[in-house]
């Protein structure tokens, strides 16, 4: 139902005019849904031959640029009246129209949110018979002499000249046609053109200067928009890109600059990300997981893939391993670690399994033959990024892993490795390599006198088993006789670090000069 023009605001003659031929366009299109209730959608279409063959949809379009203009010359003199809520709905209603019928003819399938989603089944279906007649005509055809280019560019324009005053037409347009902007100089700037002597879609702007100052258009769009409302437009379009199998280009460039989204926000465009496409599902199905998983882990294009992962692997840590993390976003980013483990182990490895385990590694690299001695006598282990030495009697004690360390290993292999069902590769790369270290903290906190944690204890366990569970039968031997072979300490050259309480809390530390060390 149209606004009558005199329930707007009579101080903005745009919007007076718009409010006209408004009512105008919706009368005509009213009668053909009447007629066509009357004589059945299918069944005598000819009905439509009787309406006009042509409505003023760029007259609405001229109206929209000019109702900005007004707005924007009176907000500089300070006379701007703040839209109202009558003024909003004819703005939206002439936009839907110019969409309708002078975009939405233009685009191929598949692209752009469908009638059935914008209008009720009734409305959607004679619009449908309106624009796509049975034996392939249309009785409504978009104007001859406009090219999409020239309408996408004017609504853009709008939008660029946005101003602050609240409900203007460009706030109109972002709020709530994000998408269709979004869509339409994608297909125009990005679509790839057809080899020569092929006819070149209405939908391609197969000038190359006009095709880069599309993209700036887009570009410009883009950069001013917030996280939230370009990820709600690029996964709606790709949604209906899949419902609607769209042109395969058109889901690879909506997925690429989905992942633009996530490295534009340096510290936290991956739970910007996550927050949007996962904490919405109570359960999040494995095909959306995955979904997810590719999305996050395909860099751009024209992006370098190793400045992209050292922007997103490490929010994916942080997510992974915070407590605070909400539990279906831990879940999303566990899922894609795992994804990257399997896809990019080298990746993986440098900046997830190293950083995660760090503290466990210095078991390795803390033993006799890596001490020095200096001037004082006392002794100092090489290869420790943060070594604290304490001097206790005769005694020289050596922390190679704080009580802080261990624990924040401990809560990552257990978000990580115990959530869901890692892969062959995931531990591989992340728990083989400090098995050993790892079984010798289950031994120390499961003696009487450690004070053992029973979390701690059911943690380190369940890691282990899972580990050797998930395992080739070769690999899991090989990871037994490797601990077998640390347990022996018949060696006296191979002294190895011991974990100690400290407090309440357990630590790694390596004593020198004690017959302790022997005995563990």
């Amino acid at each position: 139902m149209s606004v009558p023009k005199e329930q707007v605001t009579q101080e903005y003659a745009s919007l007076v005019q718009l409010a006209t031929d408004l009512d105008y366009v919706l009368g005509t299109l009213k009668t053909a849904t009447q007629q066509l209730s009357q004589s059945g959608v299918t069944r005598d279409i000819s009905v439509l031959a009787q309406l006009p063959k042509t409505l003023p949809i760029l007259n609405l379009l001229e109206q929209l640029e000019a109702l900005q203009t007004e707005l924007l010359v009176a907000q500089e003199r300070n006379q701007a009246t703040v839209l109202g809520l009558r003024d909003r709905k004819v703005v939206a209603q002439a936009i839907d129209i110019v969409l309708l019928f002078e975009v939405l003819p233009r685009r191929p399938r598949g692209v752009g949110v469908e009638l059935s989603k914008r209008l009720t089944s009734h409305a959607s279906s004679v619009m449908t018979s309106l624009m796509r007649l049975p034996n392939g005509r249309r009785n409504w055809e978009p104007s001859p002499q406009t090219m999409l280019s020239q309408i996408i560019e004017r609504l853009a324009a709008i939008v660029d000249r946005g101003s602050q005053v609240e409900g203007d037409v460009a706030a109109v347009l972002i709020g709530k046609y994000h998408s269709d902007i979004i869509a339409s100089l994608l297909l125009l700037a990005y679509a790839p053109l057809p080899p020569a002597g092929v006819d070149v879609p209405a939908y391609v702007e197969a000038d190359t200067e006009k095709r880069t100052q599309l993209r700036r258009v887009f570009t410009r769009i883009f950069d001013s928009s917030s996280p939230y409302l370009l990820l709600e437009t690029l996964t709606s379009l790709l949604n209906a890109a899949t419902r609607g199998r769209a042109p395969r280009w058109f889901v690879t460039v909506c997925g690429r600059f989905l992942a633009r989204v996530v490295s534009k926000y340096e510290d936290n465009g991956v739970r910007i990300c996550l927050d949007f496409l996962a904490a919405r599902d109570d359960a999040p199905s494995a095909e959306k997981l995955d979904r997810i998983a590719g999305l996050l882990l395909a860099p751009p294009s024209q992006t370098d893939a190793d400045s992209y992962w050292l922007r997103v692997v490490p929010q994916l840590r942080r997510l992974a391993c915070a407590d605070d993390t909400q539990e279906r976003v831990r879940q999303a980013a566990v899922f894609s670690l795992r994804r990257l483990a399997d896809t990019q182990i080298r990746v993986f490895e440098q900046q997830i399994a190293l950083p995660v385990v760090e503290p466990l590694r210095r078991w390795f690299v803390t033993r006799l033959s890596d001490r020095t001695s200096d001037d004082n006598g006392l002794t100092e282990t090489k290869g420790l990024s943060r070594p604290r030495i304490e001097v206790l009697g005769e005694t020289l004690t050596q922390t190679v892993a704080t009580a802080s360390e261990l624990g924040a290993t401990l809560d990552a292999l257990r978000h990580m490795v115990l959530g869901g069902v890692p892969s062959v590769q995931f531990v591989s790369a992340l728990v083989v390599p400090v098995f050993v270290p790892l079984f010798h903290w289950l031994a120390f906190a499961s003696v009487d006198d450690a004070q053992p944690n029973d979390q701690t204890q059911d943690t380190l366990r369940d890691v282990l088993i899972t580990t050797l569970s998930e395992l080739p039968a070769t690999a899991a031997t090989a990871t037994i006789l490797e601990l077998v072979q640390h347990t022996r300490g018949d060696e006296p050259d191979c002294e190895w670090p011991v974990f100690d309480q400290s407090g309440q809390m357990t630590e790694l530390v390596w004593h020198a000069g004690t017959d302790e060390q022997q005995q563990h």
